[in-house]
């Protein structure tokens, strides 16, 4: 039977946009993942406020979804309110794109290059949102978002909005200020270089063959952050792991810092693969590998 709190915020948010019991694995890039209790998208940055403030105000446990593309949602589900953030809308102004955080990276990429603008070719096979390049600071081939980012609006813990500039969002390897915090990415303002739509084309098409060598199965990309000056694929691929397999889940043959879905692999048969991972690591070289995905759920 369903509880009171998740009545009233179905009121709230409305009947017919509520779902109960998504998988969640029809939500990520990893396609695993069992029954979120209640799902919501939220298409507004007013969606978005209404959606948190109640689901706080009734002490019901929420996450905020992007496009899933480093997550592993365990195989018993979500017991709360996964909240997806559908904020697509984008405009385009001389050099500057401003891009809602819920547009794919890749509609992002495209969108660019139609626009004869240059600078974002390397996120051309980049999965995910917006919003989660911008958080963690996606890149490829020595470039990343941040290099681009000048501006991003922001929905504060408190629900207040507001803009952060370049130079606040202390933009690193893999990681941004906003990384790990309750602060919402709304809205990023890109600023890019006039090119030639032909030449833009021609360098996604090459970054793309570049990318050939990473597998095409199911996956949460990269399982760790590289240690430099060394990669985590390599150090994995010493240690022999290559196509180890458990269940459904195997550390690919093609690259070994992926762990890909063979068709029906379960949360505890990846877990085990990156605990295997990481141990051997440490036992070989010494190195403690930092996992870059994020686990939700009941484990």
């Amino acid at each position: 039977m369903m509880n009171s709190k998740y009545k009233e915020i179905i009121e709230i948010l409305g009947k017919e946009r509520v779902g109960l019991n998504e998988l969640m694995s029809n939500h990520t890039t990893f396609k695993i993942g069992g029954p979120a209790d209640l799902f919501f998208e939220a298409r507004t940055q007013e969606e978005l406020k209404l959606a948190r403030e109640n689901a706080r105000k009734l002490d019901i446990p929420h996450f905020l979804l992007g496009g899933g593309s480093n997550i592993l949602f365990a195989d018993k589900g979500y017991r709360g309110l996964i909240i997806k953030l559908k904020i697509e809308d984008f405009t385009v102004e001389g050099e500057k794109i401003t891009a809602g955080s819920g547009l794919l990276l890749s509609k992002l990429v495209n969108l660019a290059m139609e626009n004869s603008l240059s600078g974002l070719e390397f996120a051309v096979d980049i999965p995910g949102t917006v919003g989660g390049a911008v958080v963690d600071n996606a890149g490829a081939w020595q470039q990343s978002m941040g290099d681009l980012v000048q501006k991003v609006a922001v929905l504060d813990e408190n629900g207040i909005a507001g803009n952060i500039d370049k130079i606040d969002c202390s933009f690193e390897y893999r990681r941004s200020c906003f990384k790990g915090k309750n602060t919402v990415v709304l809205f990023a303002e890109l600023l890019l270089k006039k090119g030639n739509k032909n030449e833009i084309e021609k360098r996604m098409e090459e970054y793309l063959e570049k990318r050939s060598n990473q597998p095409k199965e199911p996956s949460a990309g990269c399982v760790f952050v590289n240690p430099k000056p060394v990669s985590a694929g390599e150090l994995i691929e010493k240690c022999g792991l290559k196509e180890t397999r458990i269940g459904d889940a195997q550390i690919s043959g093609k690259h070994a810092n992926f762990v890909v879905n063979l068709g029906n692999a379960k949360s505890s048969d990846v877990l085990k693969l990156v605990l295997l991972m990481k141990q051997k690591v440490k036992e070989k070289f010494g190195i403690d590998l930092i996992e870059e995905i994020v686990k939700i759920g009941e484990f």
